[in-house]
């Protein structure tokens, strides 16, 4: 019993860790998808609205979860079914996790190609925060995507005696940066939840261990009360 309760130690931290992935995911989902409605945010050219419904839902469904993770790791002898289905559903919620980051990494290996044609597409407002944003350590002024190439003649470039560099290094290198946090952090999630499938495994097998050994005292005619 007492290998059976510091193993349940081990996993509710894990689990303990597992939820607050989500919470965050759920959490900084919605804000995203608010802050998508009223338009004009740079991140918008990053991340598209299908991505922040994606990143919200898997949160959702982490947090969903965790609670058959913490009613089964409560009394895993007794409901061991729970706890079982909770290992099949912490392997969804890691490939879930997989392919989010995965469709989020590919789009890191053709930003060029893909903002370029995405340009025209955009409103005004956005391609305006792109030309004026100064937030970009080492990136200043620039107006359209390429030079000279669907100008927005706002600020700084409706000066016509003004010439600036085209937006092209700025979008990519602000892309490449939002994206690549973005995936590392599903994939740190995803350490997280194999640390937690482990220690589910683990708790388990000490569970059917355990329940060896009461049947053996209950055939040899010896009480056992169990609480777990």
């Amino acid at each position: 019993m007492a290998n059976l309760r510091r193993q349940q130690y081990y996993y509710f931290f894990f689990l303990t860790i597992y939820i607050l992935t989500g919470v965050g995911a759920l959490i900084l989902g919605n804000v995203w998808l608010s802050q998508s409605a009223a338009g004009g945010a740079p991140r918008e050219a990053v991340i598209s609205r299908e991505i922040e419904q994606a990143g919200t839902i898997i949160g959702g469904v982490v947090v969903g979860t965790a609670v058959f993770g913490l009613v089964g790791g409560a009394a895993p002898i007794k409901l061991k079914v729970i706890l079982t289905s909770f290992v099949f559903m912490l392997i969804g919620a890691m490939l879930a996790e997989l392919g989010l980051g995965g469709v989020i990494w590919f789009k890191t290996l053709r930003m060029r190609s893909l903002y370029q044609s995405q340009w025209p597409t955009w409103p005004d407002t956005l391609k305006i925060a792109f030309q004026d944003m100064t937030s970009l350590t080492g990136y200043g002024q620039c107006c359209g995507y390429t030079q000279f190439t669907d100008v927005v003649l706002s600020g700084a470039c409706a000066d016509p005696n003004q010439q600036f560099d085209g937006c092209e290094e700025k979008v990519s290198a602000f892309a490449d940066g939002y994206l690549r946090k973005l995936f590392t952090s599903l994939f740190g999630f995803t350490i997280v939840n194999v640390f937690l499938f482990v220690s589910a495994i683990i708790l388990i097998l000490i569970r059917n261990d355990e329940e060896r050994y009461i049947r053996i005292r209950n055939k040899e005619g010896r009480t056992y009360t169990n609480v777990i």
